[in-house]
């Protein structure tokens, strides 16, 4: 695939999980790459064609006037199939929408919604936002002020423009009871070694810690930390520039039989069985 070297690998992250507000322009056959994003990325699609591929789910086709989310922790991989431009809205918690009211009805709604990695169409008026977005950044106006204010604006027309349902669907991966707590342990699961130190990072006690995640996630810390491994150890097998090598390297197995055992005991086949399978869906 040809590299493009005067553009990022990945989407930006910046240094802190602040909103911002940023426009790329991919030419055709370049390929941005992450396996361990820890902000949210709501990118909207405005010229050209993406694959894109993220965790569990098979590389979908966007379509210019298409939006959709990566959501913090996931490994992703975006390939542009034409020249693209795109804006990607990144955030690192909903903290500071004002429709929270909206986001609690969309929270109550998830046991209702079969989640599938699909994108939304970009309504007309949103479109119309983000070609003022553009003419903003090009004359400067890209501090934290407008970006704040911008970021407001951008979720009050997501909920006015699209309903309950699509909300849903669009933002399922992050939505939660303590919204809050969920994203913290998203940007902070990939740099512990072990649920003590998540717990000491979110400032709580491991038993108090424990309840709150049971009642957030559904599941015990290791239950929500192994499948969140699988998920990545999934996307990478599914990238055939990784070896197996590194992917020991990268997801701490200590023998090739560690990763065995682990890709029987999540997906019932050895890591080659599994990739194989996944190359040949492709």
């Amino acid at each position: 695939m040809k590299k493009i070297s005067h553009i990022p690998e990945a989407l930006d992250e910046g240094t802190t999980p602040e909103i911002s507000f940023k426009s790329y322009d991919m030419p055709e056959g370049c390929r941005f790459y992450k396996s361990d994003c820890r902000v949210h990325h709501l990118i909207c699609l405005l010229q050209g064609e993406l694959s894109v591929h993220y965790n569990e789910f098979q590389a979908i086709r966007v379509k210019e006037g298409e939006l959709f989310l990566i959501p913090g922790s996931a490994a992703y991989s975006l390939t542009a199939l034409s020249t693209a431009q795109f804006v990607a809205c990144t955030f690192g918690s909903l903290n500071m929408i004002c429709n929270k009211l909206n986001f609690r009805i969309y929270t109550a709604m998830l046991p209702l919604v079969r989640f599938t990695f699909t994108p939304l169409p970009i309504h007309a008026v949103l479109n119309k936002f983000l070609l003022l977005l553009l003419d903003y950044m090009q004359l400067g106006m890209n501090g934290e002020e407008i970006y704040t204010l911008k970021f407001k604006e951008l979720f009050l027309l997501l909920g006015y423009l699209y309903n309950k349902e699509e909300m849903s669907g669009l933002f399922y991966p992050i939505l939660g009871q303590s919204p809050d707590f969920k994203n913290r342990v998203i940007q902070y699961f990939p740099y512990v070694n072990n649920i003590n130190e998540l717990a000491r990072k979110m400032g709580m006690g491991r038993a108090n810690f424990d309840i709150k995640f049971k009642k957030e996630f559904g599941v015990t810390p290791l239950q929500w930390i192994l499948k969140e491994k699988a998920k990545h150890v999934y996307f990478s097998l599914s990238e055939p520039e990784n070896t197996l090598t590194d992917i020991m390297n990268k997801y701490n197995f200590n023998s090739s039989t560690h990763l065995n055992r682990f890709c029987r005991q999540q997906f019932g086949c050895s890591p080659s069985e599994l990739r194989k399978k996944l190359t040949t869906n492709e």
